[in-house]
């Protein structure tokens, strides 16, 4: 009987696909994890948004390549959400209370309409870049970018680490 690799059999011995190597595939995502979170704070990043940039290189096919893809797309997404900072800081004073519904149109547009491109067409990147520049409240500049851009980097960087070593734990226990 197959086991689906996000499941823990009842009972099974077989260190293939048992318990064993669920217990080392959840501990060496802990490590990999309780390693960025303190890198980060090394680093003086937010460990908040390092997880956010984890999970964007999650939301495609594990893999590098799929990874700095989604990576440009976080990146992307954080200068959309300075951008529509300064434009509802601009447009406010013209158009009250329809500054900012018509900037997340404007704004949405954009993003919902890259889910076509063949390359950086990671719409889940895009908005967690946006939700990590709005939800960290920094001023809507590069410095703010960059900052962000760190800590989401260092998530996805850690997301392949952690399929990395999934692979090769895999590969040592089908030995």
């Amino acid at each position: 009987m197959a086991h689906d690799a996000n499941s823990v059999p009842a009972s099974s011995a077989d260190p293939k696909t048992g318990i064993g190597l669920y217990v080392a595939l959840t501990l060496s995502a802990a490590i990999v994890a309780a390693v960025a979170a303190n890198t980060s704070v090394l680093l003086t990043l937010p460990p908040w948004a390092m997880f956010m940039g984890w999970v964007a290189y999650f939301t495609r096919r594990p893999s590098a390549r799929e990874g700095v893809q989604s990576f440009v797309c976080i990146l992307l997404g954080l200068g959309l959400g300075a951008l529509a900072t300064i434009a509802v800081g601009a447009l406010a004073p013209s158009l009250g209370g329809m500054a900012f519904p018509l900037v997340v149109l404007a704004v949405g547009t954009v993003v919902i309409a890259t889910r076509g491109l063949p390359v950086l067409g990671n719409l889940l990147a895009y908005f967690i870049g946006m939700i990590t520049f709005f939800a960290a409240h920094l001023e809507p500049e590069l410095a703010s970018i960059a900052r962000l851009g760190g800590a989401t980097g260092l998530g996805c960087v850690a997301g392949w680490v952690v399929q990395a070593v999934e692979e090769r734990i895999r590969r040592l226990v089908a030995a």
